[in-house]
Protein backbone atom coordinates (compact mmCIF):
# COMPACT_ATOMS: atom_id res chain seq x y z
CA UNK A 1 0.00 0.00 0.00
CA UNK A 2 3.19 2.28 0.41
CA UNK A 3 4.57 2.02 -2.77
CA UNK A 4 0.89 2.81 -3.98
CA UNK A 5 0.78 5.75 -2.46
CA UNK A 6 4.37 7.07 -3.13
CA UNK A 7 3.96 5.68 -6.99
CA UNK A 8 0.47 8.21 -7.02
CA UNK A 9 2.50 11.51 -5.34
CA UNK A 10 5.33 10.58 -7.64
CA UNK A 11 3.52 11.14 -10.78
CA UNK A 12 1.56 13.96 -9.65
CA UNK A 13 5.19 15.65 -9.42
CA UNK A 14 6.20 14.47 -12.31
CA UNK A 15 3.19 15.68 -14.08
CA UNK A 16 3.78 18.97 -12.53
CA UNK A 17 7.13 18.47 -13.76
CA UNK A 18 6.63 17.66 -17.42
CA UNK A 19 4.00 20.38 -17.63
CA UNK A 20 6.41 23.48 -16.24
CA UNK A 21 9.32 22.10 -18.50
CA UNK A 22 6.85 22.53 -21.77
CA UNK A 23 6.60 26.16 -21.48
CA UNK A 24 5.43 29.05 -19.08
CA UNK A 25 2.34 29.22 -18.84
CA UNK A 26 0.74 32.27 -17.22
CA UNK A 27 -1.63 31.40 -13.59
CA UNK A 28 -4.62 32.90 -13.91
CA UNK A 29 -5.97 35.52 -11.30
CA UNK A 30 -8.96 33.44 -9.98
CA UNK A 31 -9.73 31.73 -6.89
CA UNK A 32 -10.36 28.29 -5.87
CA UNK A 33 -13.88 26.91 -7.42
CA UNK A 34 -16.36 26.24 -4.50
CA UNK A 35 -15.32 26.58 -0.29
CA UNK A 36 -11.87 26.55 -0.69
CA UNK A 37 -11.35 23.03 -0.13
CA UNK A 38 -11.04 22.45 -4.07
CA UNK A 39 -7.35 21.97 -5.39
CA UNK A 40 -8.22 23.36 -8.86
CA UNK A 41 -9.12 26.82 -10.23
CA UNK A 42 -10.86 27.47 -13.36
CA UNK A 43 -10.18 29.62 -15.98
CA UNK A 44 -10.91 30.71 -19.55
CA UNK A 45 -8.82 31.53 -22.29
CA UNK A 46 -9.49 32.98 -25.56
CA UNK A 47 -7.00 33.71 -28.73
CA UNK A 48 -8.56 34.97 -32.23
CA UNK A 49 -7.85 35.79 -35.60
CA UNK A 50 -9.78 38.37 -38.20
CA UNK A 51 -9.66 38.09 -42.04
CA UNK A 52 -11.26 39.96 -44.78
CA UNK A 53 -13.62 37.66 -46.37
CA UNK A 54 -12.33 36.38 -49.70
CA UNK A 55 -15.67 37.37 -52.00
CA UNK A 56 -16.79 40.58 -50.41
CA UNK A 57 -13.88 42.19 -48.86
CA UNK A 58 -14.71 44.51 -45.18
CA UNK A 59 -17.84 45.58 -46.29
CA UNK A 60 -20.87 44.10 -49.01
CA UNK A 61 -23.27 46.78 -49.99
CA UNK A 62 -26.88 44.78 -50.89
CA UNK A 63 -27.72 46.02 -54.38
CA UNK A 64 -31.23 45.89 -53.92
CA UNK A 65 -31.38 48.07 -50.32
CA UNK A 66 -28.27 49.76 -50.43
CA UNK A 67 -27.51 48.76 -47.20
CA UNK A 68 -23.89 48.33 -46.11
CA UNK A 69 -23.09 45.37 -44.05
CA UNK A 70 -19.75 43.90 -42.86
CA UNK A 71 -18.22 41.07 -43.88
CA UNK A 72 -14.78 39.05 -42.94
CA UNK A 73 -14.25 35.85 -41.03
CA UNK A 74 -13.03 35.16 -37.71
CA UNK A 75 -11.06 32.14 -35.66
CA UNK A 76 -11.78 31.71 -31.77
CA UNK A 77 -10.08 29.14 -29.27
CA UNK A 78 -11.80 29.55 -26.25
CA UNK A 79 -10.89 26.78 -23.36
CA UNK A 80 -12.05 25.89 -20.20
CA UNK A 81 -8.68 25.77 -17.98
CA UNK A 82 -7.68 24.00 -14.44
CA UNK A 83 -5.12 24.75 -12.67
CA UNK A 84 -4.04 23.14 -9.70
CA UNK A 85 -3.89 24.82 -6.65
CA UNK A 86 -1.42 23.77 -4.84
CA UNK A 87 1.68 22.80 -7.59
CA UNK A 88 0.40 26.03 -9.77
CA UNK A 89 0.44 23.64 -13.01
CA UNK A 90 -2.05 23.76 -15.77
CA UNK A 91 -3.97 19.93 -15.52
CA UNK A 92 -5.82 20.35 -18.62
CA UNK A 93 -7.07 22.82 -20.91
CA UNK A 94 -10.22 21.41 -23.42
CA UNK A 95 -10.41 23.77 -26.38
CA UNK A 96 -12.89 24.65 -28.99
CA UNK A 97 -11.85 26.03 -32.29
CA UNK A 98 -14.59 27.39 -34.36
CA UNK A 99 -13.85 29.45 -37.24
CA UNK A 100 -16.54 31.34 -39.54
CA UNK A 101 -17.27 34.07 -42.02
CA UNK A 102 -19.93 36.76 -42.44
CA UNK A 103 -21.81 38.70 -45.69
CA UNK A 104 -25.15 40.19 -46.01
CA UNK A 105 -26.01 39.47 -42.26
CA UNK A 106 -25.22 35.81 -42.29
CA UNK A 107 -23.13 33.09 -41.23
CA UNK A 108 -21.51 30.55 -43.38
CA UNK A 109 -18.66 28.42 -43.90
CA UNK A 110 -18.97 27.66 -40.08
CA UNK A 111 -16.62 25.01 -38.88
CA UNK A 112 -15.55 24.00 -35.05
CA UNK A 113 -13.74 21.43 -33.30
CA UNK A 114 -12.52 20.33 -29.79
CA UNK A 115 -8.58 19.58 -28.63
CA UNK A 116 -7.26 18.40 -25.28
CA UNK A 117 -4.37 19.02 -23.34
CA UNK A 118 -3.55 17.48 -20.33
CA UNK A 119 -0.93 16.65 -17.91
CA UNK A 120 -0.41 13.27 -16.25
CA UNK A 121 -2.99 13.65 -13.84
CA UNK A 122 -5.87 14.16 -16.08
CA UNK A 123 -7.75 10.87 -18.14
CA UNK A 124 -9.42 12.47 -21.01
CA UNK A 125 -12.38 9.75 -21.54
CA UNK A 126 -15.45 11.23 -24.16
CA UNK A 127 -15.81 13.80 -26.18
CA UNK A 128 -19.33 14.15 -26.10
CA UNK A 129 -21.55 14.92 -29.52
CA UNK A 130 -21.33 18.54 -30.24
CA UNK A 131 -24.58 20.77 -30.13
CA UNK A 132 -24.14 23.19 -33.19
CA UNK A 133 -27.11 24.97 -35.01
CA UNK A 134 -28.01 28.37 -36.79
CA UNK A 135 -30.45 30.76 -34.91
CA UNK A 136 -32.04 33.97 -36.00
CA UNK A 137 -30.00 37.45 -35.09
CA UNK A 138 -30.81 40.87 -35.94
CA UNK A 139 -33.23 39.96 -38.49
CA UNK A 140 -32.15 37.21 -40.60
CA UNK A 141 -32.43 33.37 -40.18
CA UNK A 142 -28.96 32.38 -40.40
CA UNK A 143 -27.50 35.68 -39.03
CA UNK A 144 -25.76 33.38 -36.01
CA UNK A 145 -24.43 30.35 -34.85
CA UNK A 146 -24.11 28.26 -31.85
CA UNK A 147 -22.13 25.65 -31.11
CA UNK A 148 -21.05 23.43 -27.70
CA UNK A 149 -18.26 20.67 -27.23
CA UNK A 150 -18.28 18.99 -23.71
CA UNK A 151 -15.92 16.16 -22.44
CA UNK A 152 -15.56 14.31 -19.60
CA UNK A 153 -12.11 14.19 -17.63
CA UNK A 154 -11.29 12.07 -14.81
CA UNK A 155 -8.19 12.12 -12.34
CA UNK A 156 -6.19 9.48 -13.48
CA UNK A 157 -4.05 9.18 -9.99
CA UNK A 158 -6.51 9.74 -7.19
CA UNK A 159 -9.79 8.18 -7.61
CA UNK A 160 -11.64 10.13 -4.99
CA UNK A 161 -11.27 14.01 -3.84
CA UNK A 162 -12.15 17.02 -4.91
CA UNK A 163 -12.08 16.32 -8.56
CA UNK A 164 -12.42 12.71 -8.92
CA UNK A 165 -14.78 13.53 -11.81
CA UNK A 166 -14.89 17.05 -14.26
CA UNK A 167 -17.15 17.77 -17.48
CA UNK A 168 -15.78 20.95 -19.30
CA UNK A 169 -18.22 22.54 -21.37
CA UNK A 170 -16.99 25.48 -24.05
CA UNK A 171 -20.25 27.38 -25.87
CA UNK A 172 -19.50 30.07 -28.60
CA UNK A 173 -22.14 32.26 -30.03
CA UNK A 174 -20.94 33.51 -33.68
CA UNK A 175 -22.75 36.18 -34.98
CA UNK A 176 -22.82 37.68 -38.89
CA UNK A 177 -20.93 41.26 -37.37
CA UNK A 178 -18.06 38.98 -36.79
CA UNK A 179 -18.32 39.57 -32.95
CA UNK A 180 -18.86 36.60 -30.80
CA UNK A 181 -20.01 35.75 -27.08
CA UNK A 182 -18.78 32.59 -25.10
CA UNK A 183 -19.06 30.22 -21.88
CA UNK A 184 -17.19 27.93 -20.12
CA UNK A 185 -17.83 25.55 -17.20
CA UNK A 186 -15.81 23.02 -15.73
Amino acid sequence: MRYLVLAALVAVLLGCVGQARAGVIPIPNTAPKGDGADRLVFSTETTDTIQNDPDAGLHAVDKETGVAYPSGCRQVDVAATATSFLFKSVVYRFHQIKHWCWHRGLVYDERHAWSFQGSSTACFNTAYPPNAWFFAWHGHAQGGHYSEERAWVTNCVFKIGSWNQLYPDVKIWAHADGSYDHTTTN
